[in-house]
Parts: structure tokens; sequence; C-alpha cells
């Protein structure tokens, strides 16, 4: 019987390439079972092979309790386990073994089956998880409404599910295809691989393996932007500076940009000089459509861009798809606007900065009005000015004074909000992309110090808190800080 037991597990371990321990495991599970069919299925039979001689023992345990009342099935009273080994808080005991012969031979097999199928989806598991990202190719076994099935190796399937497949694309059985690995998911069925055609990490991969400088590292692909099936743009940068990273990605007669392009579907690509400069960056994307003028606005996070009439919609695209890839790009949000629209752009603008200014100073209208007249748009510009300006602006010298102490109370504050620094909020508050020294100052006097309690805030409330900030700075904020929610 035990010489029964250890060719069981060579036998099983040799052809599946299962470890003989996965195996033991399985049949001292498979003892168990029957075990438990002569005591009561509701008894805690443990079962130890010896891996040597295959031998194995047969306990019953029972944890025990203090109660009055227990269940017989699993629990003893401690004044009944004498004669009994106790470890831990479980008596056992060792009962008659069952005759392995008696093991009904389906049931053994159908746990042996499922520790084996468990093993092999967790060397799945271990090899794909670090394979994630990358490009493989396999060919198509199954096609229905909701996925297709693809063979990546022997006895090995993944899945595209419909949404992460190329709008227009048309699959025959027996096609070969390349994916990335998008992500690898835990099913009741165990480990299912997730491939993707629309993912941002194709384009990557793809490029890398066409072209020999980004393999290498002498280019880096520092930004992709995506619409499956349409456009990409691709932002690359080099640290050599003999090498045109462009040119390189592009190749000879556009070989290179377009042998990935055919693997997509015909997607266009366009690729771009990367820069750290948010405004030089979408000049590169732009080029060669001339702008006149480019505003930033680092509270927003908004890039406000004038150009001809003419290239206006070229900039935007059909149906904003341009500017929504530069915006994913980037990560700055867009407003295109002709000559004309521009100038009242920059006057709406300068209006709200004056609105601003005059409400911190509790200025009357026709104080501010004389701030626009003498073009007198900050605080340095105020605690600067001489005699004659505050006479003219503020009418008597206790009013000047009175303006003039204030004007300076809130440049000191301004610095101060400059250089805080609070050691107990969260530094992904901290380092919260637009998010200014003045806004944490406020945020840190109403003990706001973690970025989940800002994401959680409304547009009013924040506006509560923090003083002289608009809709769209606190919409802005807000919307950033929630990002983590939709990764």
């Amino acid at each position: 019987m035990n010489k029964e037991i250890l060719d069981v597990v060579a036998s099983v371990s040799m052809e599946k390439g299962v470890e003989k321990g996965i195996i033991f495991e399985a049949l001292e599970e498979a003892i168990s079972s029957a075990t438990k069919k002569l005591v009561g299925e509701n008894s805690d039979i443990k079962v130890t092979i010896d891996k040597v001689s295959g031998e194995y023992q047969t306990f019953r345990q029972w944890t025990i309790s203090e109660e009055e009342e227990i269940d017989e099935e699993f629990e003893i009273r401690k004044e009944d386990i004498e004669g009994l080994t106790v470890q831990e808080g479980v008596a056992k005991k060792e009962i008659e073994n069952i005759d392995f012969g008696r093991i009904s031979a389906q049931a053994a097999k159908q746990v042996i089956i499922q520790k084996v199928r468990e093993a092999e989806r967790s060397k799945i598991t271990e090899k794909y998880e670090n394979l994630v990202g990358q490009v493989i190719s396999g060919q198509i076994k199954r096609i229905n409404r909701d996925f297709l099935l693809i063979e990546i190796e022997e006895d090995l399937n993944a899945q595209i599910p419909r949404d992460q497949i190329i709008p227009g694309e048309i699959f025959k059985l027996n096609d070969r295809v390349r994916a990335v690995i998008k992500e690898i998911l835990k099913t009741p069925r165990g480990p299912q691989i997730i491939l993707s055609r629309t993912d941002e990490r194709l384009i990557k991969e793809l490029f890398t393996q066409e072209v020999p400088e980004i393999s290498e590292g002498t280019i880096e692909i520092k930004a992709i932007a995506r619409d499956p099936g349409y456009r990409s743009k691709i932002a690359v940068k080099t640290y050599d500076g003999r090498i045109d990273p462009v040119g390189a990605c592009v190749g000879m007669r556009g070989s290179r940009v377009q042998a990935v392009s055919n693997e997509i579907g015909n997607e266009r690509i366009d690729i771009f000089i990367h820069s750290d400069n948010p405004a030089e960056f979408v000049v590169n994307c732009l080029s060669p459509v001339k702008i006149f003028s480019i505003l930033v606005d680092e509270r927003t996070s908004t890039l406000v861009l004038e150009v001809e009439e003419e290239n206006q919609a070229q900039i935007i695209g059909k149906n904003g798809q341009n500017l929504r890839l530069m915006t994913q790009m980037i990560g700055w949000s867009f407003k295109v606007f002709n000559r004309e629209q521009f100038k009242e752009y920059q006057q709406t603008s300068l209006e709200e900065k004056y609105e601003k200014l005059g409400s911190r100073l509790s200025l009357t209208e026709d104080e501010i009005q004389g701030l626009k007249d003498h073009e007198i748009d900050n605080l340095e510009k105020i605690v600067d000015g001489d005699d004659n300006l505050y006479k003219t602006l503020f009418k008597t010298g206790k009013r000047s004074e009175e303006i003039k102490n204030f004007a300076s109370e809130l440049l000191l504050q301004d610095e101060f909000n400059q250089d805080f620094n609070d050691p107990t909020m969260e530094d992904a508050l901290v380092n919260l992309k637009g998010i200014t020294n003045e806004v944490l100052s406020y945020l840190s006097s109403s003990k706001i110090k973690k970025l989940e309690e800002l994401a959680e805030m409304s547009v009013p409330e924040l506006k509560d808190i923090v003083e002289n900030i608009s809709d769209d700075e606190a919409s802005a904020l807000i919307m950033e800080a929630r990002k983590p929610w939709f990764e």
C-alpha cells in the first residue's frame, strides 16, 4: 500500500511536471475526505504521509473549548482531553487508517487533478506576472461576442476582450496576432491572462522592437497618448546630441514608423521631441503651425494658445481628438483662440486679476477702477507707489496709509506661504500637481493633511477654506486629487 502511494506520486509528478509535495498534499486531502465518510462528514480529519516511506497516519482533531455548550464534532471540553495529544489549543487522537485501496479512485483522482491544476495555474501566474506590459504573439483559437481566445503556448490560452481590440479590426480563426499583456486576472477558475491591442504600452513595445536606439537606451519614449485605430502621439528624447530621435523613430523613408503603424491597423502616429517645459512641448507638438502667444496658468495647469483662425480647427482636430491627445500626453489642458478671441480672453483675465486684487484689499469699485487706470495689477506696485499716486487713488492720507499697510501684510503672508512647510502633511498632497504653498497653508490651517481629504471636498467647501481661489482652480485641484480613484 505504501509503495502504491509512492508510485502514484512519482508518476503524476513526472507526467504533469508538478512538485511531488503538491501531489502528497492532494493524496492527504483525498484520504482525509474518504475517512470522513466513515467517521462523520463534519469531523476534522488530518492525514500526514511520510514522503520517504509512504506510510501515513490519520488523526481526528478537536478544538479545546471552555464553553458549556459545544459542537462535539469539532470541539472538546478541557476536562475530556485526558489521553489525547494537545498542541496549540487543538486535541488530536490517532485513529485507524482507511485502506488506501478502498478509497474511491475517482474521488482521489479528482482531488489530485484539482491540486495539479492549481499548481499549473500558479506557475503560469508567476511567469506571466513578470511579463505584464510586454508584447507576445499567439494564434486565434476561438472568436465569440465577448473576446478572442488566443493560444500563446501549448495548452495555454489568453483572452483579448472586445474592448481591447482596435476598432475596425477583423480576425479569422488561426490568424496570428500580437498584443501586450495587460494584466493577470484572478478568477474562480484560476488566473486568466488578459491581452490588449489598445493599450499604450503596445505602441511602446513595438517601437522598442523596431528601433534599435530605443532598445539600447539611446532614445527614450517619454510620453504616449493614443486614440486606438485612429491616431497616436509619441514624445521622444535623447541624451546624445548627435542623434535625431524623431528621425530615428521614423526610419529611412518612414520604414520604422510604418512597420509599427501596419501592426496596429494603419493607425496614424505623430512623433515629437519631448520637453519638460509645457509651453515648449506644445510648440513641438504643433509644429509647423505658428503659435503667436502662449499663456501658462500653473494653478489650473492650462495653456492658452493664440493662433491664426485657419489653424484653430486643425489644432483642435476632429471631435477635439488632437487637443484631447495633447492633453493626455502633456498633462495640461488647453484653450485655443484666434487672435481676436485671445485679446478678449486677455482682457477678461486682466479684469479678473484687478477684481481679485481689489477683493484682497477690500477696495471700492472706484478704487479698483483707479488701479486699472494706472495699470497697478499687483501688491508690489501698491507698496512701492509714491504719495501722489496714493493721493490720486485713495483720496485721503489715512486711507492711503491703511491700504499700504494692508498690502505690506499680504505680501509678507504670501512670502510665508511660499516658504510654507508642514511636516505632518501627506507627501501625496504636498506634491499634488498644480497645488501652491498658499493653498497648502490654508489646508494646513484647516487640518486638511491628506490627499484623500482634499479629493472628498466639493468646490464650495474648498473655496470656503482657501481665499481668492476661483471655481476653475478649485475644481482642477479636486479633480487632480481624485485621479487615484480612477487608476
